[in-house]
């Protein structure tokens, strides 16, 4: 490993090579970075957090371990059932294209962030070590094709890593946006919108059912808005109407802070639904965007320890997390009523040709590739 890097974790052998404060939080994601500033940030936040990890690598100058060694090691490593990677460039012959499937394969989920390689990037790269080869197009679609989940920084792999691993599976495309607020409602269907995510409108018998907790002036249909003026009993039915019916595959929820219902009473009572229909084998995804003074921190973290994502003063986060969910079931193949995005044949020979041959420059041969020729061609 290395040179120039900042060490090494695995938790669970209780291992700290490495110069900086021990850490001995042990859980299931492995996170990586080329980078020691980037490395710095990864044990900060997860020692804020309190995130269990199985290993947090740092590999510098890449002598002779490399992003694609970690991943081998990783899908191999019965401690390790996601892998995180912040990832600046990729040189020699990268074999992420056909590694990736394989660890789909065996449910384990690998994400990295990239920072987007736009006009202004190889200056800006230039200053320090001009790690940002080749062209964002091709590690776009490579990392998309090979079931790799993209972070677009490094704040939301963070997140992610942390989230991603709760014990709820993303199956159907049936997302139900309930909230206290009606313009959270608004703001978490928007941007469920530009993660492809699906809000349909609720058939008539449930829409039914969930008017009969929600006062007049509220609202059914996908979002439901009880308005924020409603008891801890009208939170916890619909909560549990949207968990019991099969017809909901995931819950969006959002909070407002209010008297009648402070942020801890909702954490409480919600965790204690969750983990009551958990235990009768209903597990369905629930994020949660909590609005408020301070007192949504502590509920937030609550909801994290009793394996809920939530999330204060935020309405973007949870979504994109379950979004990130969603697509990592699409790519290993687990999600029932989505396409597969395991590639055919042809497509397939092009990833690894793109994997292979071009992720160290900025070639336009590819993208030309990539936008559906049968072979690559070099654009003059």
């Amino acid at each position: 490993m290395g040179p120039n890097i900042y060490g090494f974790y695995y938790t669970w052998s209780n291992l700290c090579a490495t110069f900086c404060t021990a850490y001995d939080v042990k859980g299931n994601a492995a996170l990586s970075s080329q980078s020691g500033g980037i490395g710095m940030a990864i044990i900060g936040f997860s020692r804020s957090a309190k995130m269990g990890v199985s290993a947090i690598v740092g590999l510098g100058n890449k002598a002779d371990i490399d992003e694609d060694d970690l991943l081998t090691f990783f899908e191999q490593d019965d401690n390790t059932s996601d892998h995180r990677a912040a990832l600046r460039g990729s040189e020699g012959r990268p074999r992420l294209s056909p590694r990736s499937p394989s660890a789909s394969r065996r449910r384990s989920r690998s994400s990295c962030s990239r920072p987007d390689a736009r006009r202004w990037a190889p200056s800006a790269a230039s200053s320090h070590t001009g790690a940002l080869a080749g062209n964002d197009k091709i590690y776009d679609d490579v990392l998309r094709q090979s079931g790799v989940i993209r972070a677009r920084s490094l704040r939301e792999m963070l997140e992610f890593a942390r989230a991603l691993p709760d014990p709820a599976d993303a199956q159907g495309r049936q997302h139900r946006h309930h909230h206290g607020r009606r313009r959270l409602g608004r703001a978490a269907v928007r941007r469920g919108r530009g993660q492809r995510s699906v809000a349909h409108g609720l058939p008539p018998d449930l829409d039914a059912a969930f008017k009969k907790f929600i006062p007049p002036f509220g609202a059914s249909g996908n979002p439901v808005d009880i308005t924020g003026g409603e008891p801890p009993k009208t939170y916890q039915n619909t909560v549990r109407l949207g968990l019991e019916d099969p017809r909901i595959h995931s819950l969006i929820l959002g909070y407002w802070h209010t008297i009648v219902t402070p942020p801890m009473v909702f954490a409480k009572l919600l965790a204690e639904i969750v983990e009551e229909l958990r235990a009768k084998g209903i597990n369905k995804p629930v994020v949660v965007s909590l609005a408020g003074d301070v007192e949504v921190e502590e509920a937030s973290e609550y909801l994290f320890d009793h394996g809920i994502p939530a999330y204060p003063y935020s309405t973007e986060i949870p979504v994109d997390v379950l979004g990130a969910k969603y697509r990592w079931a699409r790519g290993a193949g687990l999600h029932p009523q989505a396409r597969s995005v395991r590639l055919r044949a042809g497509r397939l020979r092009r990833a690894r040709w793109i994997a292979t041959r071009a992720l160290d420059y900025d070639s336009p041969s590819v993208i030309r590739a990539l936008d559906g020729r049968s072979r690559p061609v070099r654009l003059r």
